[in-house]
This record gives structure tokens, C-alpha cells and sequence, in this order.
């Protein structure tokens, strides 16, 4: 069985090469990419006490052990809890319990969603649980199997195959607008927005008229599509100016987005420290104070959101101030390099675990939004000093920290090819 796992994994970080066949006169293309499919399903052992096996040997192996059992098929509704679920079956309180206590380490069951579905395998002689599957994702399953008066959990994978879906559209009022009206999935839109979070702000920078195209994967079982994953490629044209990301596995197994010039788009700063805001008060060396009734500098950017709104590091650093700062109330400040000092104020609260020293890294939560200190609403004082001066956090220029090396940009310029000619047969037809 060992054997079969390193196998299977080994699987997994294959490249594999698909051959897209869009027929009926549409188009055709050869896209490169990271290709899953699990000819076996694969039990990944989280107990080391769990017997690991595949979801096949759990419930096809032995024979007659289905005709000797009960199944029960659930679908969480709004208003019952697990406990609730169960015993209308007749599972006995005892059961329950130590499933949930089986469960615990690994699944909240607090956190149960409404649709996920839920499976019980009951022996049919002693009116006892043997199994119990809970819907974790489209792929994933967390299995409870009964040994003795115990149940042991472990995580199961199943089967799906990842193929690419295409999507392609004009913005009308914003990004996320256009692109559900396309059919993109809600998590791949604030993908994209995270590909590009160091080159466009989708708050301030999106214009109607803007186009976008977005290659990702789709996973399907059993001819049926019960998710999404990763984005492939994107090409957004945002004021005339077109951005491009790939989706590029480089020779020393790094991960990442790259331009078509094969520049990585993670930079060293992200364009903004929140996903959801308005900028309320800009940069400005001049500007009138609404509680001090006096014009003095604004060295930074004020970004209205709601209270307890999660606000992240733009870049990796360590922590040389974190408390309470007069006006600025709550108060991070974050060294990143010998040039670049980022600040953020009026916090409602700082993230767990942070103190004056801690390292972050980017995209990490430091803080919630708040109106601490001298404010006259809930919002985020951000700014950004260089050398010691404070400059306009919107015109912060930040290099690439990833390039290829020679020896990967034949194959990523392959790549890309294929993907810009599959994006100008679209905009064709």
C-alpha cells in the first residue's frame, strides 16, 4: 500500500500535456499545464492507529459486506446540528459522541455547511455505525471507521480529472460584476485579483470598457463538474494596457505567476493593504483635519471599510512597533527593508500573536479596521516611507523577485504561445 501511495504522489507532480479539442468550428489548442488525474483514489493516513486503504477497499472489497449494510444519505440543512442529524436515525448518543470526538482533531464540526453532504453505513444485525463519510470539498472526504467500541478518522481523495475552461468578457461596472455574468466562479475572480494584486487595484484602477480573459481549471467526475482549481493564464487589458500572467512551474519545482517576458508578477509590495475599501482621504502635503479643524500634511492614504475588515502586510518585514500611538490610536509599524517602512493606524485590534519584533510575510493579517485614536469614522491610515521619507503608497514602484532562468524559458515561452494564440482565436470568434 506504500508502494501505492508514493506512486500516486509521484503522479501528482507530473507535467502532463492536454490536447483541448473545441470542435464544431471553434477552436483548437495545446495548452500546457499541470495535469491531475488520479487513476486510483488514494486514502491519506492522518491517525496512525487508522488502517489506510483505498476509498475502493473500504467499500467494495469485501463482498457482501453493502448487502449487509444500511445506507444513509444526508444533506446538512439550516437549523439541525450533527447530533440532531444522527439520532433521528436512532444512532445512539454514545456513537455520536465519540464520532464527534473522532472528528475533532480534523474537522470543526461547528463550521458544517448547508449541502454538504453526509454518509452512514449502518450494520444491519447490530443496528451499530460502521462508517461514516463527511463531504469535506468536491475531493476530499473525511471517513470515520469503527474499530471496537472506537472510531479511527483519516482523510480519503477521490477521483477527478482538471480540464481548462475559458472565459472571456468586457467590464461594465466592475471586475467581479462582469465576471460572475460570465460564469466565472466567485473564488476565481479574487483570484485573478490576487495574480495582479502587485500591478492593478481592482478598486481604483478598473474601467468600464476593460477586457479580461481567464483560462483555469474546471474538475469534473463523472462527467459532471464539481469544482474548481487553480487559474491557468489571464490577460487583462485594464486602460489600454494589457497585463498578462502564466501559471509556471519552473526546474527547481517553485511555483508561480509570470508575465509574458517570464518576470514573475509577485513583487515586493502589494498594491494595497485590504480587499475591500475606498480611499477616503489621499496623499497630500496640504489637507484639512476633520477634528482639528487645521490643514497639516497627510502622509498616507486613509481606506474606509467596515470595522473589524482584515488588514494584511504588503510585504514581508519585521515588526518594530506595535501599541497604541497617540492619534493614530492602534498602531503597526513594519520595517521590510534598509529603504521601505510601511504603517498602519486606527486599528480596532491586532492580529493574535504579534508583538514589536515578530517577522510577517506578505499577504499575512497584522490587524482589523477600527476608529482608534483621533477619527471620525472606521478606516485604515496607511503610509509608506523611503529612506526615512514618507512617499505616495500609490506610486511605489516594486521590482519582480522571481526571474527564470535560461534553461526554463524555452519551455515557458512554449507555453505561452499556445496560450496567447488560443486568446486571438477567441477574441476572433
Amino acid at each position: 500500500m506504500n508502494r501505492k501511495i508514493n506512486r500516486s504522489r509521484r503522479r501528482l507532480r507530473w507535467d502532463r500535456i492536454i490536447l483541448i479539442l473545441f470542435g464544431a468550428g471553434l477552436l483548437v489548442a495545446t495548452v500546457f499545464f499541470h495535469f491531475r488525474s488520479h487513476d486510483d483514489v488514494v486514502a491519506i493516513e492522518i491517525n496512525k492507529s487508522s488502517t489506510v486503504s483505498s476509498y475502493r477497499d473500504y467499500f467494495e472489497e469485501k463482498k457482501g459486506w453493502v448487502s449487509n449494510h444500511e445506507k444513509i444519505g444526508l444533506t446538512i440543512t439550516g437549523g439541525k446540528s450533527f447530533y440532531e442529524l444522527l439520532s433521528q436515525y436512532y444512532i445512539s448518543a454514545q456513537d455520536i459522541i465519540r464520532i464527534n470526538e473522532a472528528i475533532k482533531p480534523f474537522y470543526d464540526l461547528s463550521r458544517i455547511k448547508e449541502g454538504q453532504r453526509i454518509d452512514v453505513w449502518l450494520n444491519g444485525k447490530e443496528e451499530k455505525v460502521d462508517k461514516l463519510s463527511l463531504e469535506l470539498s468536491p475531493d476530499k472526504i473525511l471517513l470515520v471507521t469503527r474499530n471496537g467500541p472506537e472510531f479511527l478518522p483519516s482523510i480519503v481523495a477521490i477521483s477527478y480529472i482538471s480540464l481548462p475552461t475559458l472565459i472571456s468578457g468586457e467590464i461594465q461596472n466592475s471586475f467581479y460584476e462582469s465576471g460572475i455574468e460570465g460564469g466565472m466562479p466567485p473564488d476565481i475572480i479574487m483570484d485573478i485579483a490576487d495574480v495582479f494584486a502587485w500591478d492593478i487595484d481592482f478598486l481604483v484602477d478598473i474601467r468600464p470598457g476593460d477586457t479580461f480573459q481567464v483560462l483555469f481549471e474546471q474538475h469534473y467526475r463523472k462527467g459532471n463538474c464539481i469544482g474548481h482549481g487553480k487559474v491557468l493564464a489571464a490577460r487583462f487589458v485594464n486602460q489600454h494596457k494589457p497585463f498578462t500572467s502564466f501559471y509556471f512551474t519552473d526546474s527547481s519545482g517553485r511555483s508561480s505567476y509570470y508575465d509574458k517576458n517570464g518576470k514573475s508578477l509577485r513583487k515586493a509590495f502589494l498594491k494595497s493593504p485590504l480587499r475591500y475599501r475606498r480611499i477616503s482621504s489621499y496623499f497630500s502635503k496640504r489637507r484639512f483635519h476633520p477634528i482639528l479643524k487645521i490643514y497639516r500634511p497627510h502622509y498616507g492614504i486613509d481606506y474606509a471599510a467596515p470595522i473589524g475588515t482584515p488588514v494584511e502586510s504588503i510585504g514581508d518585514g519585521r515588526i518594530t512597533f506595535i501599541g497604541w500611538k497617540g492619534g493614530y490610536g492602534r498602531y503597526i509599524k513594519i520595517r521590510h527593508n534598509h529603504i521601505y517602512e510601511t504603517a498602519y493606524g486606527h486599528l480596532s485590534r491586532f492580529a493574535r500573536g504579534l508583538k514589536k519584533g515578530s517577522k510577517v510575510k506578505q499577504g499575512d493579517i497584522i490587524g482589523f479596521v477600527g476608529s482608534s485614536g483621533l477619527s471620525t469614522g472606521p478606516h485604515l491610515d496607511f503610509s509608506v516611507t523611503k529612506r526615512g521619507k514618507y512617499i505616495n503608497p500609490l506610486k511605489i514602484k516594486s521590482p519582480p523577485v522571481l526571474r527564470l532562468s535560461t534553461h526554463d524559458k524555452e519551455r515557458f515561452h512554449a507555453v505561452i504561445t499556445q496560450m496567447e494564440r488560443l486568446w486571438q482565436e477567441d477574441q476572433a470568434s
